[in-house]
């Protein structure tokens, strides 16, 4: 068997997101990745078996490192651990628009496998903690976890447009409003 080059699987997950980011998964070919990596479809085949099995890799990698990006425990008290996690959040939205697509086209999709899913279930934790350690604190309300984390996401991902385009000096300032603005809104 041939030896996988960890440049040339970099690239092939590039040219994935790409491609769904322009065309979407229903417009993703294996032959369009190939192509669009710079590597003969036989090649692509190598490293993954199937257009299955190169989403589902590319979700657990992609999911591996917006969990590694954002959702870190640094040992903060739960005010600044808040404000850093949305603040991080925001930033990986605007850095990795490709990524973000790609995960939203996947997560209502059929071909993401169940076992998939379940393998990125711990990826939030360190937020789940910092939650449940907030209301436990009393400073947040005292609300479903995943009620919470549902609302965070579709708050800053709608709030992280009003940042976009920004320069980086002013574009930190509106991901600090906008965390404000997450915490105020689940303070107890």
């Amino acid at each position: 068997m041939k030896r996988k080059d960890e440049a040339k699987a970099r690239d092939i997950f590039a040219a994935t997101l790409r491609t769904v980011q322009e065309h979407g998964l229903v417009g993703l070919s294996m032959e369009a990745v190939a192509r669009r990596a710079g590597v003969a479809a036989g090649t692509l085949y190598v490293y993954h078996a199937s257009k299955e099995a190169l989403l589902e890799a590319l979700y657990l990698e992609t999911k591996r490192a917006l969990a590694a990006a954002v959702f870190r425990d640094e040992g903060l008290p739960v005010r600044p651990a808040f404000h850093k996690m949305c603040a991080a959040y925001l930033e990986y939205l605007a850095e990795h628009p490709a990524e973000i697509a790609f995960l939203e086209q996947m997560v209502r999709s059929p071909l993401l496998p169940a076992r998939a899913r379940a393998a990125t279930e711990g990826g939030a934790r360190p937020l789940v903690e910092l939650l449940e350690r907030g209301k436990r604190e009393l400073l947040l309300k005292d609300l479903d976890t995943r009620l919470m984390i549902s609302f965070l996401q579709a708050a800053v991902q709608e709030l992280s447009g009003h940042a976009a385009g920004l320069p980086p000096a002013r574009r930190a300032v509106r991901h600090r409003e906008i965390a404000q603005l997450c915490w105020d809104a689940l303070k107890a």
